[in-house]
């Protein structure tokens, strides 16, 4: 850095995170450079064109209306007319049939359990929707927690058995501060336990909100290179940053680098970080996700969001796009997310697309006795290696820090993101808060 001249920030990563935090940056009248490995901007929050001429996430989302972050720098982007709350509409399938589940009301004619276990399921989200101490929380697992509390057998046919859905062989293992974020986000985003749950989602897909932060990082003058990233990141005896490319003879310099991708890249980056952090970074186990994405010529179901019980499902959750926001924004085309959280090592992860879809054809019929395989006009298969950290007991302890030991090097990725789970406007806030750190550390002498 030459004297006058403002510091050198590169950001590693495209997804939101890194999107907002490299926009701050700009604000702040730092140099900036944003580097993105992927084809896209976004992360997990990018979407592909469609029917219509519109466009759909690869990977679900929607916004809810506690997510003021996310919402704010909406309106500072000059978008907040894309922005929309409408109701949702969720459901629990169980028994080989899908119930509603929007409200205290529909908890308690739930007929897969006895009154009175839907009566204390019942006390047992009213007494989680008012603790905030959520610390208390960190040391048992949301299995022993939650079973204690409602007792076995209504544990192990409601919110056990979409614990092991999601969590799979990593479910006894979850911290009952994890579930604890679920309920409190839900609750934070009604105004009272009878209102319907009303959700957001922008208009155009969440590509509207990339796009604008996207121009507004070019308008700043930010450097943003999309399909390239360094391979290493090595700091000279003066204590700035180079970033090494395999094809570019000549590394670029930096004053300070915020790696924003899951923790397991930054080791990789940088092998010879100290042990005690480095075993932080390498000791965060993540879950992977495959979604398939069906293009339909008529509803499946009439559920938004159908959480899925019965163990032999294949996949956790089917979520119907299309019963959100209406089908003439994608030329009268419905479309539905057949989503499965599963370990890296799953058969899942590496099936074959066509081999996936047709295990999961079956089981589609379930959903729905009518349907048939011409129903589907069009199909997609997406895959995350890293798409949700494991909350284990006192995670807390266990997450590495934003600073680095070496100086001028950061890290802010969805492994931070505690006690809430991860999501778009925490990312956001994530993207905030590192920039107002970073700034905070470049400013001292």
């Amino acid at each position: 850095m030459t004297s006058g001249q403002k510091p050198h920030i590169a950001v590693i990563g495209g997804g939101i995170a890194g999107l907002t935090a490299a926009y701050r940056f700009a604000q702040r009248g730092y140099r900036v450079s944003l580097w993105e490995r992927g084809s896209r901007l976004g992360g997990q929050a990018a979407a592909f064109p469609v029917a219509g001429g519109a466009s759909l996430e690869y990977f679900y989302h929607h916004l809810f209306q506690s997510d003021r972050e996310i919402a704010s720098l909406i309106e500072e982007l000059g978008i907040g007319d894309k922005l929309v709350w409408l109701p949702s509409n969720v459901g629990y399938f169980a028994d080989g049939k899908a119930y509603p589940l929007n409200g205290a009301l529909d908890l308690l004619k739930l007929p897969i359990i006895p009154f009175h276990d839907r009566l204390r399921l019942g006390l047992v989200t009213f007494y989680l929707q008012r603790v905030k101490d959520w610390k208390k929380f960190e040391s048992v697992t949301a299995e022993r927690w939650l079973t204690r509390a409602l007792g076995k057998r209504a544990y192990q046919r409601t919110l056990g058995a979409q614990i092991d859905a999601k969590f799979g062989r990593y479910a006894s293992q979850i911290a009952m501060v994890w579930f604890w974020g679920k309920i409190w986000l839900r609750t934070t985003s009604r105004r009272s336990p009878l209102e319907q749950e009303r959700l957001g989602y922008i208009k155009g897909s969440f590509n509207t909100l990339i796009g604008a932060l996207h121009q507004a990082l070019v308008a700043n003058g930010v450097d943003v290179h999309i399909g390239e990233g360094p391979s290493r990141l090595d700091q000279t005896d003066s204590g700035a940053w180079q970033l090494v490319f395999e094809d570019r003879d000549v590394p670029v310099q930096a004053d300070a680098v915020v790696v924003t991708t899951p923790s397991p890249i930054l080791a990789r980056l940088v092998p010879d970080l100290p042990d005690d952090y480095m075993s932080k970074l390498k000791g965060l186990t993540y879950e992977a996700a495959a979604v398939a994405l069906l293009e339909l010529d008529r509803p499946l179901t009439d559920i938004y969001w159908l959480n899925i019980a019965d163990r032999d499902m294949p996949f956790t959750g089917v979520i119907e796009h299309t019963n959100f926001m209406p089908p003439a924004d994608y030329g009268g085309k419905l479309y539905v997310y057949l989503s499965k959280y599963l370990e890296p090592d799953h058969p899942y992860f590496t099936m074959p697309e066509e081999e996936l879809l047709e295990t999961y054809i079956p089981y589609i019929k379930r959903l729905n006795p009518d349907f048939d395989r011409s129903w589907i006009s069009n199909w997609w298969i997406f895959r995350e290696r890293a798409a949700q950290p494991i909350v284990g007991l006192h995670y807390s302890q266990r997450i590495p820090d934003h600073r680095t030991p070496k100086r001028g090097l950061y890290l802010a990725n969805t492994s931070q993101i505690y006690p809430e789970d991860r999501g778009t406007n925490y990312s956001v806030r994530l993207g905030n808060q590192i920039a107002e750190l970073v700034d905070s550390d470049l400013s001292k002498p």
